[in-house]
């Protein structure tokens, strides 16, 4: 049926401020829209001036300041005057003649002049000191003027290390990956190969880093962005050391990210599940559902709910009001039938915590319990079974629903008569001793023959009944403490047991905030003291309730910004990078993550996020405190020794103060105690290879040189680092863990104890766990990391505390951390989250750069070899020898090279070595020989090895290659030895088939099980595998080749440069040069 509506349509005059829609539009009245004014999108533009709309707008009786005018608007307005009541015709009658249109006829409007002037006030220019307040407000304090920040830079003690490398570069050393320079008295710093739009970047002094990092974060351009965003907005213009350190320390203290939550709450306690109840209503939890509106025909708007933590059997009662004198008589009718409980757990509702309710449990002999406030999880039992009765009540036909509380019991029924996942039975079964007739067993009885029930004898049966009862409720019991257990484990997963001291300020969560932005924490409030294992009664500072009992996951700790250093010391122990200026566009503070984790920056948006979930599970594994691990403790078997007493070492007076603070560390770790031990060790201070700011630091050890001698060997073997090399470099995913403090996770046998005893001047103190420097602690810390990795070797591998995971895929690598994690926490061991890497390419593991089906040396201990200065004793050879002996599989010929130098060290040579021309000819070889040496390929096995031999009358080498993806020789390994007196002796055959032999010896760890060729430039030696004939020796050596399964090939000299040079070049040594250390 059609309507008629009679709108109103004036024309009014509309005025847009913003140059828009201005003048006479003819507009439609309405009551309901939802604007006051509702303009479209396809009105004109007016072109009316400021003065025809001042005349309009004086004729219609609106004020003049009703316009918002600009300044220049204002002055503009003020040379040309007002508009007097006798010109006002003329103006019009121009206006109307300079249009094409005549205007239409506009009725009178009057405006309220008072409620428009309250609406529209007049515009106040600001004065210049408003100004200014606003542009600081906006922009922050001003900084330092570039004659201060020049000076400052050169005075700064943290730039220390930086002024000395810009002198160093400035005199021509470009070793660095980063140039730091002087321009125009200024100091700056920029990568040598700079990636496209980067600028150089300049050097910060601490004093004006607070001020940069107020600039990048506070200030309301900056937005209280997070970290990596403050620090990317830093880090392509200023440099400072430690400046990820800074910025991540100054956002966390920000008072304005902690109120709102920005930085991110504490993790959840663990869970501690409520003791099992084996007595039907001998505890139960109490709650009120609703208002459910709309109300039922009764007038019945709530719910009292009652559940029985034994059996899981509720009651619920329909209620009009939840007074105390209501929710009493309730719960009366409720306990007449079950009996009164001894325990009873409920929120803190003001019906629940009223004096009626609290005079009825003390008549009755109850103790009541509440819930903490804000942690309805401690009465978890009744919350879900709410959730659950709400839904049900959802779940009826509309026309049933508000008729739920005629309903009420059919629904109980329903849920009293399926069983319960946590205790196994139904709630009726584990009440009355037997199932209920439900629905479904009615119409099974109506479809099967009814059997007529045996009589019984009433104490039979009473008998019985208990018997059935006793035996549903020990199994519940027991599938309850399991179910418990289950979820407890699940819960824990990424659950912290944050401990807080009296007095510590913390942040208290608000849990309903009536505006979008409102603040989510208050505080800063104050611990009083700890009620329970996960309860804390906090100063909350408010008239109405001062002291509040609050559970700690409302709670999170506050951060003072003006306790914040921006000097930041690095963990004792913690060997800063040699390189002071990080790369740029490294992943290594760029992805920073779990208090320093690094993530690989060639990961995947995705991958990232599948590394942060994984490592948020596992973040209570993540810490600068050593652990505890009970699956293993260090013993020291001295025998029938006597004690081993030293005197102690005279130190200079200015480390003794070192010395007391590093005891009284570890006195407050737990790591010490005071002693009466008659064993004592001296204590000795080491210089740290790195020390921060340009001073020297010292490393607090124990001289256990003396126990060492009397402590019998333990033969755990430890891993050779050459096949834990080979196997990580096949990877395509790494990922590296460092134990924090790893020796120190480890317990003393109380036997032990005494034996680690030290002294100083300050005291006589013993170790509570293992030390660094005992005889047999490297033996029992690898056997602790093999328990725990058992299992788990095909993708993971472990030298001490250096854990690495490796995988071919990304989603095997998450499942292999996964496992690896795992098994670390349930060692109950700690890692150093400063030195983790995730999802790498290459990594750096045991002095060497492994990844990507490649090997190479580390390039700062190839720096370190250059820069080595020669040698004047022994030992100094000795450890020289030493450094590069370990990269010989790199360097072709290593034994020879070294030869002079290996002389050196003889004993019938002098402490105070005699330098000769050929130890500095040597000397420079083995230092050009590192700084050429190539990169190895690591072993596929999937592939064919190719060994090249060849032998001389000096010596005898091999090179063991595969081929690479072009089909060129990519070495894995090089080997050469020296020939003795008598071998040289020996006819060329046996020369050659000598290298063979000692070759395939040497290498059968990579060889034994494959197929694989062998190639000399001595063309004899294809017949190897069935010599025959009189040499005894060469058949000797054939038979010992039969359990490999090789194939022989002549390959001419000219192509087989690589054995024939490392066999030639033999002339003094006689030492094996084994690439595999």
């Amino acid at each position: 049926m059609l309507t008629t509506t009679h709108l109103v349509t004036p024309w009014l005059l509309l005025i847009s401020t913003g140059g828009g829609v201005t003048g006479p539009k003819k507009v439609v009245v309405a009551s309901d829209l939802p604007v006051d004014c509702l303009l479209g999108n396809d009105l004109e533009t007016s072109a009316w001036s400021d003065v025809e709309l001042e005349a309009h707008a004086a004729m219609l009786g609106i004020p003049g300041h009703i316009f918002a005018l600009t300044r220049a608007q204002a002055k503009k307005q003020k040379g040309q005057g007002s508009l007097d009541p006798g010109t006002m015709d003329q103006v019009l009658s121009k206006a109307r003649a300079s249009r094409s249109k005549p205007l239409p006829t506009i009725p009178p409007y009057t405006v309220d002049s008072t409620s428009e002037e309250e609406e529209f006030p007049p515009c106040a220019e600001p004065t210049p000191e408003e100004l200014e307040a606003d542009t600081a407000e906006l922009l922050g304090e001003g900084g330092p003027a570039r004659e201060e920040l020049g000076v400052a830079q050169q005075t700064c003690p943290t730039l220390e290390g930086l002024r000395q490398q810009a002198v160093k570069q400035a005199n021509g050393d470009v070793s660095d990956s980063h140039r730091v320079y002087w321009k125009d008295n200024l100091l700056y710093t920029e990568h040598r190969d700079p990636k496209p739009g980067a600028a150089r970047r300049l050097v910060i002094p601490q004093e004006y880093r607070k001020f940069l990092l107020t600039l990048a974060h506070d200030i309301p351009l900056a937005g209280h962005l997070g970290q990596m965003k403050t620090w990317d907005r830093l880090v392509p213009l200023f440099h400072w050391p430690r400046m990820s350190e800074d910025t991540k320390e100054f956002c966390k203290s920000c008072e304005t990210c902690q109120s709102s939550g920005k930085t991110g709450g504490t993790p959840k306690a663990p869970l501690i599940p409520l003791p099992v109840v084996g007595v039907p209503f001998e505890r139960v939890g109490v709650d009120i559902v609703g208002p459910l509106d709309p109300p039922t025909a009764s007038g019945n708007r709530f719910i009292l709910v009652v559940v029985d933590h034994a059996t899981r059997y509720p009651e619920a009662i329909p209620l009009r009001t939840t007074t105390a004198p209501a929710v009493a008589k309730a719960l009366l009718g409720i306990f007449s039938r079950v009996g009164f409980p001894k325990e009873v757990v409920s929120d803190r509702g003001s019906n629940f915590m009223s004096a009626y309710l609290k005079a009825m449990w003390k008549e009755f002999g109850v103790t009541y319990k509440f819930t903490t406030p804000y942690h309805p999880q401690t009465n978890g039992l009744v919350e879900r079974f709410n959730k659950t009765l709400k839904g049900m009540i959802m779940g009826l036909p509309e026309k049933l629903r508000r008729r739920w509380d005629i309903l009420l019991p059919c629904l109980l029924f329903a849920y009293r008569e399926v069983p319960q996942k946590g205790v196994g039975f139904s709630p009726f079964e584990l009440l009355f001793g037997h199932p209920v007739r439900g629905p479904l067993t009615l119409v099974k009885e109506g479809w099967e023959q009814p059997l007529k029930a045996p009589k019984q004898d009433i104490v039979d049966y009473v008998l019985g009944l208990r018997s059935r009862m006793a035996e549903y409720m020990n199994k519940a019991s027991k599938n309850l403490q399991a179910s418990q257990e289950l979820q407890k484990q699940w819960h824990d997963q990424k659950a912290v047991l944050v401990q807080y001291q009296p007095g510590q300020k913390v942040w208290v969560l608000e849990p309903v905030a009536p505006r979008a932005l409102q603040d989510k924490w208050s505080g800063p409030h104050t611990i009083v003291e700890k009620k329970g294992e996960v309860t804390y009664l906090v100063d909350l500072g408010t008239a109405r309730s001062p002291l509040r009992v609050l559970h700690v996951n409302c709670l999170k700790p506050y951060y003072d910004r003006a306790d914040l250093t921006l000097l930041m010391a690095t963990d004792e122990g913690q060997e800063e990078d040699s390189d002071p200026l990080p790369d740029l566009f490294s992943s290594t503070e760029q992805d920073a993550l779990v208090e320093g984790v690094v993530l690989a920056d060639c990961l995947t948006a995705e991958q990232k996020d599948n590394c942060i979930n994984l490592l948020d599970q596992f973040s209570e594994l993540f810490s600068t405190v050593p652990g505890t691990t009970s699956w293993c403790e260090h013993t020291i078997d001295t025998g029938d020794s006597l004690p081993v007493k030293s005197k102690i070492y005279r130190q200079p007076d200015h480390v003794r103060d070192c010395i007391k603070q590093e005891v009284q560390k570890m006195l407050e770790l737990g790591v010490v105690e005071h002693s009466d031990s008659p064993w004592a060790s001296p204590v000795v201070l080491v210089p740290k290879p790195h020390s921060k700011d340009g001073k020297k630091e010292m490393r607090f050890c124990v001289d256990y040189r003396g126990l060492n001698l009397v402590t019998k060997t333990d033969a755990h073997p430890i891993p050779r680092a050459d096949e834990l090399i080979d196997t990580l470099a096949s990877a395509k995913y790494l990922s590296t863990f460092d134990l924090t403090a790893g020796y120190w996770q480890i317990k003393l046998s109380e036997d032990a104890k005494p034996k680690t005893a030290f002294s100083t001047i300050g005291g006589h103190y013993q170790f509570t766990v293992m030390p660094f420097g005992l005889k047999n602690a490297p033996a029992t810390f690898q056997r602790l990391v093999n328990t725990v990795l058992q299992g788990l070797e095909a993708f993971s591998a472990a030298y001490l505390d250096d854990i690495a995971v490796f995988s071919s895929s990304w989603d095997d690598h998450l499942v292999h951390l996964w496992k690896v994690l795992e098994a670390l926490q349930k060692a109950g061991l700690t890692i150093k989250a400063s030195k983790c890497q995730i999802g790498q390419g290459k990594v750096v593991y045991l002095g060497h750069i492994v990844g990507g089906e490649q090997i190479a040396p580390l390039q700062g201990k190839i720096q370190t070899i250059i820069d080595w200065v020669p040698p004047t004793t022994q030992t100094q050879v000795r450890a020289f020898l030493g450094l590069t002996g370990y990269y010989r599989r790199f360097i072709k010929n290593y034994g020879s090279i070294a030869a002079p130098l290996n002389d050196l060290t003889s004993k019938k040579m002098p402490k105070k070595v005699l330098w000769t021309a050929n130890c500095q000819k040597a000397f420079e070889e083995l230092k050009q020989a590192m700084c050429s040496a190539p990169v190895l390929k690591s072993p596929c096995y999937s592939k064919k090895f190719y060994v090249q031999t060849d032998a001389s009358e000096l010596g005898v080498g091999a090179v063991l290659s595969q081929l690479n993806s072009e089909g060129q020789d990519q070495p894995v390994a090089f080997i050469s030895r020296r020939l003795t007196p008598k071998e040289k002796r020996w006819s060329a055959i046996e020369r050659e088939a000598f290298a063979v032999v000692w070759a395939l010896k040497k290498l059968r760890p990579y060889l034994f099980g494959t197929h694989f060729i062998v190639q000399t430039d001595h063309k004899p030696l294809l017949w190897l595998k069935q010599m025959k004939g009189e040499n005894p020796k060469l058949l000797r050596w054939s038979i010992s080749l039969q359990g490999m399964d090789y194939t022989v090939e002549h390959r001419p000299g000219s192509s087989h440069s690589n054995a024939d040079g490392l066999s030639r070049y033999f002339h003094l040594d006689n030492e094996d040069s084994s690439g595999h250390g």
